[in-house]
């Protein structure tokens, strides 16, 4: 009977320290993962969350990237319709005197396809607002998607 217990006691000790010290697996990011943890990032001081909206079929994932340049990181996925929509006619950012701003450029996958992401860029916003509106108009349907955010001085 004391070796039956001896030899449970010993197996799971065994099995106890192979989990703790098992040796852990190195996980590989994705270099297009690693290239969108590099857009997302956003300077000191400028730490917007991301807001999403998946209205429509289509998800939608905003992020501002600087608010001085008025850059915003943009993903979109869908598994129903093509994502034909150009950007930067279909996003216009509005501050919080009702002054609007038209994307200058769409840095990031071209049209077609279920799954974009890139950066839209309006350029500076100057005066440097304290409320901030993007709108994009049309995605998958949806006459008109908002994201708020509120600028902190």
């Amino acid at each position: 009977m004391k070796k039956s217990y001896l030899a449970i006691g010993i197996i799971f000790v065994s099995i106890v320290a192979a989990v703790v010290f098992w040796p852990k697996q190195k996980t590989e990011i994705p270099p297009r993962q690693k290239e969108m943890q590099q857009l997302s990032s956003v300077p000191a001081g400028e730490n917007f969350e991301t807001q999403s909206n998946s209205e429509g079929g289509v998800t939608i994932e905003v992020t501002p990237k600087s608010i001085d340049e008025g850059t915003f990181v943009i993903v979109l996925n869908t598994h129903s319709v093509e994502l034909n929509d150009d950007l930067t006619r279909a996003a216009v950012l509005k501050d919080e005197n009702g002054k609007e701003y038209r994307p200058m450029s769409w840095q990031g996958a071209p049209p077609g396809g279920h799954h974009r992401e890139g950066i839209l860029k309006f350029g500076p916003l100057l005066p440097k607002p304290q409320k901030i509106k993007l709108i994009i108009n049309g995605i998958g349907g949806i006459p008109e998607r908002k994201f708020l955010w509120t600028i902190l001085p």
